[in-house]
């Protein structure tokens, strides 16, 4: 009979399921299991602090599709972590999240470190649970990881006493199970029927997160084509969802309720495709048209209908079910022409002078990138500029950062794609929102992963008061402004990232962007562009 001990099934964990990379930053309740993956195939990937361990192994789940595996510190290590925890669970990125709690024959003191870790995870993680004992150990390491993978995908949570990696066990089972989920619906002829039935331009399909987690792009493509229906990406969808130069796409819906019901008011029926349509203030009305029909197909029954009523739910596989769509469709083979990207009209848009000429720089800097490039933003003052420039460019890996509402997520999430696919992301962040991870750039240098970051500087947040304004129905010029200040004294943006390992520069006018780019896009670790906004 096999005896092993709680670090060991650790080890044999690692090794059954593949895994890489172990995420993290420790603690005292993780010694014991630092010293098991230390004995493993699997590498430690430090970062200097829990959100920016979070954000790196989302953005490597991202493009492997694969649970991450992260450790952090107990109960004040998870709270770091907590709020790109909420942005995975709400982007459907799957993340397994190990937790060191005390001794387990020391709870009963209420000891320093000994704290509820499954109540405080419960709001970011689709299942909690704390192993009890060492024979527990094997069955919930399986468990979670396979939850974490099921839809609807996201965060699970493990919280393990630190003595189980020491104590021994029987009860050492793993098995390397293969998920099949290739579900396409029986009555998908009805959604079928219903979407024919809908009159010539007034068909609309909104795409959210789960289409490019599918590889559905194409497919969507080919059944608005067969239905002549417009495309749109919804609001906040974390990742490529839509072909941005399709000649029936549309851009990404507006973030705000009234805008979101202006535009989908001009159609009698939207097919979505995934969980949502997001939004982010409410503008006085709702997001969705009462009069609206609805179709939308989910693979997870807790998605179906959830925010607003559908007239017909479909509860399938993404993938499968679009194919099947396509084919019930006899949807073209072969692609429209794509559209052509109108440079003269982007020049006109953002010109190199007057007030805010530095959107010219930002131009420039994009159209010196190969359009497969992963573009990250972080939801910044300039957030809808990089987005609206790129989707015009043709990006087709556009990532709307923070669809669970925490900044800080942007920087690491781009070096876990970076670690995962090899060639630079590039991240757009204001100089405000860089606080929150810019210690991403520390595991970028120490690890060599390729990333670039373009950091624009205005000593302010900026967003915050336009959004200020927007609300009190105010004056920009006239309003006194409090806590969305930085300046007296400025940061030292430059001196914090090199500090951190990265390389600095500026750009500073058009003629600095091809000479500072090449050097980024080919440096092995982080380079962090500064960038200096208008008033």
């Amino acid at each position: 009979m096999t005896v092993r001990t709680g670090g060991e099934l650790i080890q044999d964990f690692l090794a059954t399921y593949d895994v890489s990379y172990v995420f993290g930053n420790p603690g005292t309740t993780e010694t014991s299991f630092l010293a098991a993956v230390a004995n493993s195939k699997a590498t430690y990937m430090l970062s200097l602090h829990e959100s920016s361990a979070v954000g790196i192994a989302a953005g490597y789940a991202l493009i492997t599709g694969r649970p991450s595996i992260v450790s952090l510190h107990t109960y004040p290590g998870l709270a770091n972590g907590m709020f790109n925890m909420r942005n995975a669970i709400m982007s459907g990125i799957p993340l397994l999240v190990i937790n060191g709690q005390q001794d387990s024959r020391f709870l009963i003191h209420n000891p320093v470190l000994g704290a509820p870790n499954v109540q405080l995870a419960q709001t970011a993680t689709k299942y909690s649970y704390e192993v009890t004992r060492t024979d527990d150990l094997a069955i919930a390491l399986q468990r979670c990881y396979l939850q974490a993978r099921l839809q609807p995908s996201g965060p699970v949570f493990l919280s393990i006493p630190m003595n189980f990696m020491l104590e021994q066990t029987e009860h050492t089972t793993f098995k390397k199970t293969r998920i099949v989920a290739d579900t396409v619906p029986q009555g998908l002829g009805e959604a079928v029927t219903a979407l024919r039935a809908v009159p010539p331009g007034k068909l609309v399909i909104v795409a959210d997160y789960a289409v490019g987690a599918a590889q559905g792009i194409s497919d969507v493509s080919r059944i608005a084509d067969a239905l002549g229906a417009d495309v749109f990406a919804a609001p906040f969808h974390v990742q490529g969802t839509v072909d941005p130069l399709h000649p029936r796409s549309r851009g990404q819906l507006p973030p705000t309720t009234m805008a979101i019901n202006e535009t989908l008011g001009r159609y009698d029926t939207m097919l979505l495709i995934g969980e949502k349509v997001d939004s982010f203030t409410y503008t006085g009305s709702v997001a969705l048209p009462p009069n609206l029909k609805v179709i939308q197909i989910a693979p997870a029954t807790s998605q179906l209908g959830f925010d607003f009523p559908c007239d017909i739910a479909v509860l399938g596989d993404v993938h499968a079910t679009l194919s099947a769509l396509v084919k019930a469709l006899d949807a073209p083979s072969t692609p429209p022409a794509p559209r052509k990207i109108d440079e003269a009209a982007l020049d006109a848009k953002y010109p190199p002078s007057g007030p805010h000429a530095s959107n010219a720089l930002i131009l420039d800097v994009l159209r010196q990138l190969d359009r497969t490039t992963h573009i990250v933003t972080e939801g910044s003052s300039e957030d809808a500029i990089v987005q609206d420039m790129a989707v015009s460019l043709g990006f087709r890996n556009v990532h709307f950062s923070p669809r669970g509402g925490g900044l800080g997520w942007a920087m690491p999430l781009s070096v876990g794609i970076g670690l995962a696919s090899g060639k630079p992301a590039v991240c757009f962040v204001g100089d405000g929102g860089s606080m929150f991870s810019i210690h991403a750039l520390w595991t970028a240098a120490k690890y060599r992963i390729p990333t670039v970051f373009v950091c624009f500087v205005n000593h302010e947040y900026r967003l915050l008061k336009d959004l200020w304004c927007n609300e009190m129905k105010t004056d920009f010029a006239t309003t006194h402004f409090v806590g969305l200040d930085f300046g007296d004294p400025n940061l030292d943006l430059q001196s914090i990232a090199e500090g951190f390992g990265a390389r600095v520069e500026k750009i500073a006018s058009s003629s600095d962007v091809p000479g500072v780019l090449s050097k980024a896009l080919t440096y092995a670790g982080p380079s962090f562009l500064l960038i200096e906004r208008e008033p």
